[in-house]
């Protein structure tokens, strides 16, 4: 594949435009197997894969171009292609817009497709009648290398053209850029004639109330501000350090109130002081008239039948004898009993002639 776009890039740009795809189509064998019409796949693929609308197709771009082409001859339709971020002038557009503009490059595209038609179709007409009259003693190639000649040629062609539409569009620019540039805006700076002077009255009518009230402001801020100054200086701190002079609700001195509180304090903290001494005597007290007491005798214990607990006691003491001593007599009858089978029982040896000994 990149062999056949390098050799259409004549001009060595990196990108092949409609005229130089339909032949590399044509020469791959690709055009005669599209389902779709060659015309209309031609111009919707080659809009759908310009990923940056610059009217040409890169590499990367003409290979989405050439399997979309794999896809359609096969019959097999292709996904939808992702969303390509395009140019910055694409940007803010509205939908409408988008669509509309989508369609004049389809239709330009279309346009283009029929013109490499037309040529694709002169090409074909050009190689068949060099063809014929193809000298038998040309060697190998000679063919080729006319019908590359003249592609060259028809590139060259449309390289000039294209120079031309550019120069053209420059100038256009240039032209726009400078009638732009004699374009003045105009400012009317005197309103005096405007309704007879009366917008005029009426600015300055404006003015002069702007002024006042703000004379008037100003005037407030200040008689404000030395109102304040009056007032720190007047004010000084006091303190009063002689409270017997101050009284509460109920007619007594702040002074004799503060005193009795100060004395209900005391009373209540000797108070305190005086049970805590009188709990640590009494917890000294107890603790020196305790004892320990130990129960050794249990004769005069019973239990809820009236069984004494030390009956109770020497009743399973000789109930644990009597089990004991019984378990003993088992393990000796057992111990016997496992003699008697050991000296009754020989081991039989078998010599190899099936007899048992």
């Amino acid at each position: 594949m990149r062999g056949y776009f390098d050799k259409y890039d004549l001009d060595g740009s990196g990108t092949i435009d409609m005229e130089e795809i339909l032949a590399i189509m044509e020469e791959m064998g690709l055009l005669k197997n599209l389902k779709t019409d060659r015309i209309t796949f031609c111009s919707e693929m080659f809009v759908k894969y310009d990923a940056n609308d610059d009217g040409v197709l890169s590499f990367d771009e003409f290979k989405g171009f050439y399997n979309a082409a794999i896809d359609d001859a096969r019959g097999r339709k292709r996904a939808p292609k992702p969303e390509t971020k395009r140019s910055k002038t694409s940007s803010g557009m509205s939908d409408d817009t988008k669509n509309a503009r989508k369609a004049i490059q389809q239709e330009k595209a279309r346009k283009k497709a029929e013109e490499a038609e037309r040529i694709c179709k002169e090409n074909a007409e050009m190689k068949a009648r060099l063809n014929a009259e193809k000298n038998k003693n040309d060697p190998p190639g000679k063919m080729d290398e006319d019908i590359l000649k003249k592609r060259k040629e028809m590139a060259e062609e449309r390289k000039r053209k294209k120079d031309i539409e550019a120069s053209r569009l420059k100038a256009d620019n240039r032209a726009m850029t400078k009638k732009l540039g004699n374009v003045q805006a105009i400012t009317d700076n005197d309103i005096t004639d405007d309704d007879g002077g009366a917008v005029q009255a009426a600015r300055d009518a404006r003015a002069a109330k702007a002024l006042d009230n703000q004379a008037a402001h100003k005037a407030e801020l200040k008689a404000r501000q030395k109102a304040t100054d009056d007032m720190k200086a007047n004010a000084t701190s006091k303190t009063d350090h002689d409270l017997l002079d101050d009284v509460d609700a109920d007619g007594n001195s702040v002074a004799d109130a503060r005193a009795k509180k100060a004395a209900e304090g005391e009373d209540k903290k000797a108070q305190r002081a005086q049970e805590a001494s009188d709990n640590a005597a009494e917890l000294k007290r107890m603790k020196k008239d305790t004892v320990a007491r130990t129960d050794n005798d249990l004769l005069d214990d019973v239990m809820a039948d009236g069984t004494s607990v030390a009956d109770a006691r020497a009743a399973k003491a000789a109930e644990g004898e009597d089990k004991k001593a019984q378990r003993a007599q088992e393990g000796a009858d057992n111990e016997a009993a496992l003699a008697d089978m050991k000296l009754n029982t020989q081991a039989r040896t078998d010599d190899g002639d099936g007899l048992s000994k």
